[in-house]
């Protein structure tokens, strides 16, 4: 066979590789790949001498090799072209292209199912032999040949169907601490089939065969991530067997909707609310303690604390949610999750002015003990995008929550860095902090931008704040009420452990910066602001 000879073979090998790809584009890679693979062969001086089961060998390898790159997980058995799925009344054989179908459809079995069908068919293992291998009954190995003879056919009478999954985008947050490695955000960030999992499993319970088939990867690579992902507690697997996410799930669209709603309650009944607002930013700016802060410092005090009783009345301001107990997690973690899918080719400009509008992580509090001489520290921020640096933690997220309050206090009492456990890769992240408002230079000298304040002074500031919100619940409660009942959230009747404020989520997100917004825009609020100001207090425990 000669190089050119090749060619020849380039409609037979787009047949087989449109088998196995779902995408014209990677049918048509995967071939390439195999024909430069056998001209090198033939360059090197070696015969083929089958040509179609040397090629047909060869893609097979490279199809292999392509699924391990892309889903960086074990390799499937695929069974060659002699299998044939049959039963005591069926010994019909079946062609080279059913054969092919076939091999897609075991890869769509759950691993035990798969294991049974493999060693029966493609290890000639009797049924005593594989259930001696395996540890199980015989019956049970019987039980399963017939099980997965039958989820094959029907997967076959349904495979058009079945392959038409696009994969969206899940973007996660939670309520509560996170784990010790980032959880649970940590255990779908970056993982595109992670996400489209958990999206599938939203609405009801599925088994690894249903997942495997709806999203288009064989069981064999999506076993782990499930698994994963029940290890990681955002996932629930039933005594059937079968999976489920195990938070509440919005889609983009969802969102969209409740916008305008909140925007228009919130301006409906702006002035009440802001009246109480901005007299108790009068009553904290006139306390002892904040007297001695910058002008800057005031600023900065003031969006956190008008952030905060907006948020408090948003949350409990109908006087019925209570807030949760968040459970302890095996990650180390007390949360519970939620979050927002995107569908494939959505159009996401009006979903991304929404965000305009999202308080992002809620009210954060991070703190550290034992600093110096103090007994507690805590950072209280939110983030936003109005004159905010949102996720100011940037690409530096694990040292952040770390090493941000060590920073800070040491910063604050003037003490050396070079001589501290802070690590210097996060030192020289402070350029990004100076940016993000968290701290500044004068004469070259840093200091702590926002306000440092002790933690009676912060109870003093707590006291106000709460006082403001009972008086924002008399004023307008009865109709928030009213008007986050009629938007709550409908979960599926499987889903049990969502709490009650999160179901209130949506009827609720967009509703405090509508009312600051409205703020802003009519001139009472940040007026003259015109530099990044986060809404961030340092509190420390003497």
């Amino acid at each position: 066979m000669k190089s050119k000879d090749i060619i020849e073979y380039y409609d037979y090998l787009m047949r087989l590789a449109m088998l196995k790809c779902n995408l014209q584009a990677d049918a048509e890679d995967l071939v390439n790949d195999t024909m430069l693979a056998a001209f090198d062969y033939i360059h090197s001086g070696k015969k083929i001498e089958y040509p179609k089961t040397w090629l047909a060998t060869t893609l097979y390898h490279k199809y292999n090799d392509m699924l391990r790159k892309k889903y960086r997980a074990p390799v499937t058995v695929y069974l060659d072209e002699r299998l044939c799925v049959y039963d005591e009344e069926d010994n019909c054989y079946i062609t080279s292209e059913e054969a092919a179908k076939v091999r897609k459809e075991l890869n769509y079995l759950a691993h035990i199912t798969r294991e049974v069908l493999i060693r029966f068919y493609y290890g000639n293992q009797s049924v005593a032999a594989i259930a001696k291998s395996l540890g199980i009954p015989e019956g049970t190995v019987k039980s399963r040949l017939n099980a997965g003879r039958s989820q094959i056919k029907k997967g076959l009478k349904t495979m058009e169907i079945k392959e038409n999954y696009l994969p969206g985008h899940l973007y996660l947050s939670f309520g509560g601490e996170e784990g010790l490695k980032n959880e649970p955000v940590s255990l779908v960030e970056n993982d595109l089939i992670a996400q489209n999992l958990l999206i599938i499993a939203y609405e009801k319970p599925l088994t690894i065969t249903e997942l495997s088939r709806t999203i288009g990867i064989p069981a064999a690579y999506i076993e782990p991530v499930v698994n994963k992902l029940a290890d990681g507690e955002l996932m629930i697997k039933t005594e059937g067997g079968k999976y489920y996410s195990d938070f509440i799930i919005t889609n983009a669209r969802e969102k969209i909707e409740s916008f305008k709603p909140q925007l228009n309650f919130a301006h409906e009944h702006f002035n009440v609310i802001w009246n109480i607002v901005a007299k108790m930013s009068e009553s904290i700016t006139n306390l002892k303690c904040i007297k001695k802060l910058s002008q800057k410092q005031k600023i900065i005090l003031d969006r956190y604390t008008v952030l905060k009783v907006l948020q408090d009345f948003g949350f409990f301001g109908t006087g019925k949610i209570k807030a949760p107990d968040f459970p302890e997690r095996k990650d180390g973690g007390h949360w519970f999750a939620s979050a927002v899918s995107v569908n494939a080719g959505e159009d996401t400009e009006t979903y991304n002015k929404v965000l305009q509008y999202v308080i992002h992580g809620g009210h954060r509090r991070t703190h550290d003990i034992s600093i110096s001489g103090t007994k507690e520290i805590i950072l209280y921020e939110f983030d936003t995008t109005l004159w905010d640096s949102p996720h100011r933690f940037g690409g530096a997220v694990d040292m952040y929550f770390k090493y941000i309050i060590p920073l800070l206090w040491r910063i604050h009492m003037n003490m050396p860095l070079n001589d501290s456990d802070i690590p210097n890769e996060f030192i020289s992240y402070m350029p990004h902090l100076e940016a993000a408002g968290l701290i500044g230079y004068n004469k070259d000298k840093v200091y702590v931008k926002i306000p440092v304040i002790q933690k009676c002074d912060y109870d003093e500031i707590i006291t106000v704040i709460h006082s403001a919100t009972e008086e924002i619940k008399s004023a307008v409660g009865n109709d928030f009420e009213k008007f986050i009942t009629s938007m709550k959230a409908v979960v599926p009747k499987h889903l049990k452990s969502v709490p009650e404020l999160f179901r209130f989520k949506d009827a609720t997100e967009y509703f405090v910066m509508s009312i600051v917004r409205e703020a802003y825009e009519k001139g009472l609020h940040l007026k003259g602001v015109d530099y990044c100001c986060p809404p961030a207090v340092l509190v420390y425990e003497k």
